[in-house]
């Protein structure tokens, strides 16, 4: 891939360049794009959403969270986790929405009994699915739909197995993503695998083995709760799975077949074994272009000297254009300065 920086004005031009493209038009994971053409993604490290609207410019948009997963639904509306920041937060879990002008508004206020059905998986007609199982196993691993009016209905699974079939004959086990496909089907990552709800309520599995079967997760906490695997489904309702513990976001077509889009590479993922560097956690399909999030691995004074997370466009020439990065001004300015200090002791010994 060509890879290239771009400064903030120039972002501004890219940025208003693919949102002529509808960003509605599919669901996404890790990062969100607002009807007014803005991104929104995750920063753990910092506790905090960011959005960065049409001229380029990053604000907070909710401060004070841990997050990990935002969408963009198909009905059009931008909504993300907010989880512990730590084990000792006595807050909870809960489900936030951004609005057009860039307000947050809480669906499900942080709480330790969160409510089945409120999440952020969302079809066109604003219906939400969750997984009623939970990661370190139970008996039921069901897929539940909730309409806006707050009914529940039954899509498919219910005792937990592995099994294809319509309705509940069909069984899930470990569920770790699930996403509205245009086409009206629900995409779900089951134990690794690739599987399918039809609108008809059949269940197929369309790829086997092909993501990193995650367990990481609130423990007992029911649905996907800071799941690190995230699945979207692109224009024509195929899987596109962000994979942090593979490094990569990988495309998987209907018939199974398995090509990554993006997986980041460079020294620090060379001199450590993978250890530290670069990992992919959040994908936004607009058109044929993509955004990734990727938050970096490793020693946090590190992270902030490279500017983490940063958000990267791929065009469909394979073209890589970072358009943003968070990073922290002491750290790179405490860094510019011990290299100064490096360069003069360098400098004095040649002079002696």
């Amino acid at each position: 891939m060509k890879q290239k920086i771009v400064t903030a004005a120039g972002a501004a031009v890219l940025l208003m360049n693919v949102f002529a493209v509808p960003a509605a038009a599919q669901s996404s994971w890790g990062m969100g794009v607002t009807r007014t053409g803005s991104i929104v993604f995750c920063d753990r490290v910092r506790s905090t959403v960011w959005r960065i609207d049409s001229s380029g410019r990053r604000t907070a948009a909710l401060e004070g969270v841990s997050c990990r997963a935002v969408a963009t639904g198909l009905d059009g509306e931008v909504v993300g986790e907010s989880t512990p920041v730590d084990v000792t937060t006595t807050r909870g879990v809960g489900v936030w929405r951004l609005d057009a002008n860039g307000l947050t508004e809480w669906l499900m206020a942080p709480t330790l009994v969160p409510a089945p059905g409120v999440w952020i998986a969302r079809d066109a007609t604003g219906r939400a699915y969750n997984w009623t199982g939970v990661g370190s196993g139970s008996a039921q691993s069901a897929i539940v739909a909730q309409d806006p009016s707050g009914l529940h209905t039954d899509i498919a699974g219910g005792t937990r197995g592995n099994r294809d079939g319509f309705g509940r004959d069909a069984a899930f086990d470990n569920v770790t993503g699930l996403a509205a496909a245009p086409d009206g089907s629900l995409l779900v990552i089951d134990n690794g695998n690739i599987r399918r709800v039809h609108r008809t309520g059949l269940v197929t599995t369309e790829a086997l083995g092909v993501v990193t079967d995650s367990h990481i997760g609130l423990i007992n906490a029911p649905g996907l709760w800071a799941r690190e695997i995230g699945i979207a489904a692109d224009d024509r309702g195929e899987a596109v799975v962000v994979d942090p513990a593979a490094g990569r976001v990988v495309h998987i077509d209907r018939a199974g077949r398995a090509v990554s889009l993006w997986a980041p590479s460079g020294w620090s993922q060379r001199l450590t074994g993978g250890r530290w560097g670069w990992r992919p956690a959040g994908v936004a399909l607009l058109g044929r272009t993509y955004y990734v999030v990727d938050e970096w691995v490793g020693p946090a004074v590190i992270a902030d000297i490279v500017g983490s997370p940063r958000v990267m466009q791929v065009d469909d020439a394979g073209n890589v254009t970072r358009i943003a990065s968070v990073p922290g001004w002491t750290a790179r300015i405490g860094g510019v300065l011990l290299l100064l200090v490096l360069l003069s002791l360098v400098v004095r010994r040649r002079r002696s």
